[in-house]
């Protein structure tokens, strides 16, 4: 522990992140929103349990939203599935894979990931401009859709780097879009054990397509403790922060978290908690809970996890995913 304690340690991280937020607090007020705002809903359920601090702690399959680099912390094959229930029959899919190709391709290394998200809010009633409905009972769909391509790979034993390609598509009625973006990340490993330093630049490129997609950098710091108080368990604090470069929604997001995991024989139950606060995402501010539970089934690894998220424009969400490491 190098003469520091756990308690000590979560103070760091919240000195550190407040410190962060208040330098980029002070920016001028720009109005306006941001495009595809549908990009905002988290769809990584353990990082929705920690607050949303995700920058520094991801290490699975799940970075490919926060930052692409954390890809090159996985030692196995993983895939993931996210569903969501929003208000009005509006569904939100999200599917992830990520495989190591160090033991096939030794000479390339690294991890690849690719990942999937779906927004469908149904069939929607067509109006005109009056809004009354046109032709009686009228209706048209819509649609939001992500594709990603990421890789990631490790540059000496304490720097991780990766970059990640979306394909953002939107869709109402017979009117479409499509635009492409990248995010670029560095996961910092100290001599400090246990300790993770994440930084994302998020949407690079986007900005000369002619829509406003948040451009920003984030930046978060993590803690993990192993063997907190048995020798089956650890624990990690998180901390991260947003700092708006392209300012929209001059959006100013602190984000904090802890995560709590114990393991016997075959089994793990994990508990999780945020919050996320300064920030004016779609994913609410306030208080987030989530739990986890994982079972190795002779190798294969199985995950299941919960995430109580603050009340957004689409209310209270509770969302559920199932991860499996192979």
């Amino acid at each position: 522990m190098t003469g520091l304690t756990f308690k000590q340690t979560g103070i760091a991280l919240l000195l550190v992140c407040w410190g962060a937020s208040s330098l980029a607090f002070s920016q001028t007020a720009n109005g306006g929103r941001d495009a595809y705002e549908f990009l905002k809903i988290s769809p990584i359920v353990r990082a929705v349990g920690v607050g949303g601090a995700y920058t520094a702690l991801g290490d699975d399959v799940g970075t490919i939203y926060y930052n692409p680099a954390g890809l090159a912390s996985l030692l196995t094959s993983e895939l993931n599935f996210t569903y969501l229930s929003l208000y009005q029959s509006i569904n939100y899919e999200f599917i992830a894979f990520g495989y190591p190709l160090g033991e096939n391709l030794p000479s390339v290394g690294g991890t690849v990931g690719i990942s999937v998200n779906f927004l469908q809010p149904g069939n929607l009633p067509r109006t005109d401009d009056t809004g009354v409905t046109v032709n009686g009972n009228g209706t048209f769909s819509s649609g939001d859709q992500v594709f990603t391509f990421a890789y990631a790979r490790p540059f000496g034993p304490n720097v991780h780097a990766g970059i990640s390609v979306k394909m953002i598509q939107q869709q109402i009625d017979t009117i479409s879009s499509t635009i492409f973006a990248m995010d670029a990340g560095l996961v910092v490993l100290p001599a400090f054990d246990g300790m993770r330093i994440g930084f994302t630049l998020k949407n690079l490129g986007a900005q000369s397509s002619g829509f406003d997609l948040p451009f920003s950098l984030n930046a978060g710091i993590s803690y993990r403790r192993y063997e907190l108080f048995t020798e089956q368990d650890d624990a990690a604090l998180t901390a991260e922060t947003t700092f708006p470069l392209k300012p929209i929604e001059d959006r100013v997001g602190m984000r904090v978290g802890a995560e709590y995991n114990f393991k016997w024989v075959g089994s793990r139950v994990t508990l999780r908690g945020g919050y996320t606060f300064l920030d004016k995402d779609l994913n609410g501010v306030g208080l987030t809970l989530g739990a986890g539970y994982g079972l190795d089934l002779s190798g294969t690894v199985l995950f299941i996890d919960y995430a109580y998220a603050p009340a957004d424009i689409f209310g209270d969400s509770h969302r559920i995913s199932l991860t499996t490491k192979f």
